[in-house]
């Protein structure tokens, strides 16, 4: 695998749509990768359930926060967060996201699976709040760092349940 440079992600934006929905895609585009930007922040409303088949999974339910003058004020905790940014993966790509230092030096992460060849949708994230005193965020801020890797050789398509998702 080949890390996606800068002058390829323009290219594959252009002609692929690899990422849409960017609040500025020149901030947003880096010489390695693209980062993704707060669209909302959810709570969790239950408990999710996953097992090896997938036949009993369940992906809880959310509630969407509030802006509290115009941003998100955090307690420590874990929140779903919903990206604005849309991608269309290729067939012979992967991503995969880590979070910004910004995020991690204000005592909170976002995690988030890799994103598979084939893939299409606006993603979700986890983001943990490990700050005791707790932690603001903006709309729109620069969450997660997203680095694309060319694969080998294309590979099948991305069919899972969130294909598409949000």
């Amino acid at each position: 695998m080949v890390v996606i440079d800068r002058q390829t992600i323009l290219e594959l934006i252009s002609q692929h749509q690899l990422v849409t929905n960017m609040v500025d895609p020149t901030v947003q585009i880096s010489p390695n990768g693209v980062e993704l930007t707060l669209h909302k922040v959810y709570t969790f409303k239950d408990a999710g359930t996953v097992d090896f088949s997938n036949t009993e999974r369940y992906i809880p339910e959310y509630e969407e926060l509030s802006l509290i003058n115009g941003q998100y004020e955090l307690e420590a905790g874990s929140y779903i967060v919903t990206y604005n940014e849309t991608l269309r993966i290729p067939t012979d790509l992967i991503a995969i996201g880590r979070p910004r230092s910004s995020i991690l030096r204000s005592g909170a992460t976002i995690e988030s699976a890799v994103w598979d060849a084939g893939y299409e949708g606006r993603s979700r994230g986890l983001l943990t709040v490990y700050n005791p005193y707790g932690f603001v965020i903006k709309p729109n801020a620069r969450l997660l760092h997203l680095v694309f890797f060319r694969l080998l050789q294309e590979t099948d398509s991305y069919k899972g349940v969130f294909q598409g998702e949000n």
